[in-house]
């Protein structure tokens, strides 16, 4: 069992797997965790679905009472930590809180699996508490033919390709899992998990190893240089790579591109000199030898520099 924030009241239904709560005098955004119904409004790349809307208006009807107030659930985070740092570090890039949710003693993500409205999204690393019983979820809803499994759902509308999507999904989980086992005990810090660890380390201008997730590609071009963000709102890692558009960094551009941008690995370990620019977190990246598929205690010690190239691809 995760940390737990009992009795909070829900305050708006944004759509299948987005709600918002009264929690500490403030409202906060909940992104249910491992999963991601299909969008009812459009925004960003995803497509609006028949599916997406039927979810919104299930969720709607999930959270309502008879007085059309709507109810109380509890929060359970996927870690152990103190409520604090629950708070601080289970957050995705828009700065919302990923929780699982229950109301009335039932887990709603696995609901939402179980009964086929979201799959089970595993792009950002299996459940470390419902794993098993989320696999049996999704199995069971496939069998069934259940709504985003069932072609018929979205015949009138776009739908997403989940032959392409879940085995990507896979991989990316597979590298989380192998970093959960080999790069933490290696010191390996994780963008999104370990910000203030990543903060000091940059107020003292230490070398660090990152576990970068490149999925987005380049996020802005400036100048010369090419600028690459991950981690969650107002907490950014950023990766500045100078003269990006010189022949002397095309194969670390097309090694960015080819492996691990867009439908790629996308996980990396980066490794290099941590430093605060413009109030965030800054490493640059001039060398292919600083990316790495494998956690430092993974790479033979002959390939090691002390003077900070730490390993190479």
């Amino acid at each position: 069992m995760g940390t737990r924030i009992e009795n909070l009241q829900v305050t708006k239904v944004v759509d299948g797997d987005t709600i918002k709560v009264s929690l500490n005098h403030k409202r906060e955004s909940l992104r249910l965790d491992y999963v991601d119904t299909e969008e009812s409004y459009a925004e960003g790349s995803k497509p609006v679905t028949d599916a997406g809307k039927a979810a919104t208006l299930m969720a709607k009807e999930y959270f309502a009472l008879p007085n059309d107030n709507l109810t109380t659930v509890d929060i359970e985070f996927d870690g152990d930590e103190p409520v604090e740092v629950c708070l601080e570090k289970y957050r995705d890039h828009q700065g919302r809180l990923i929780c699982y949710v229950h109301k009335d003693g039932e887990n709603y993500n696995l609901k939402l699996i179980q009964e086929g409205w979201s799959p089970y999204f595993s792009k950002y690393g299996y459940s470390r508490i419902y794993h098993g019983e989320m696999l049996a979820a999704e199995a069971l809803a496939q069998a069934n033919n259940l709504i985003i499994w069932n072609p018929a759902t979205n015949i009138k509308s776009s739908s997403r390709n989940y032959q392409l999507l879940v085995p990507w999904w896979g991989l990316r989980a597979g590298i989380v899992d192998r970093y959960r086992i080999d790069g933490i005990p290696a010191g390996a810090l994780a963008v999104r998990l370990d910000y203030p660890q990543i903060l000091a380390a940059a107020e003292k201008g230490e070398f660090v190893t990152l576990f970068y997730d490149l999925q987005g590609g380049i996020t802005k071009w400036l100048d010369n240089g090419a600028l690459i963000l991950d981690g969650a709102k107002n907490r950014w890692i950023k990766l500045w790579i100078p003269d990006a558009k010189s022949k002397t960094m095309r194969p670390l551009l097309r090694l960015l591109k080819n492996r691990y941008f867009g439908l790629g690995r996308g996980y990396v370990y980066i490794s290099g000199k941590v430093e605060m620019y413009r109030d965030k977190p800054e490493i640059i990246l001039k060398d292919i030898s600083q990316l790495s598929d494998f956690p430092p205690q993974r790479i033979k010690a002959s390939v090691l520099q002390s003077e900070g190239k730490n390993f190479g691809a």
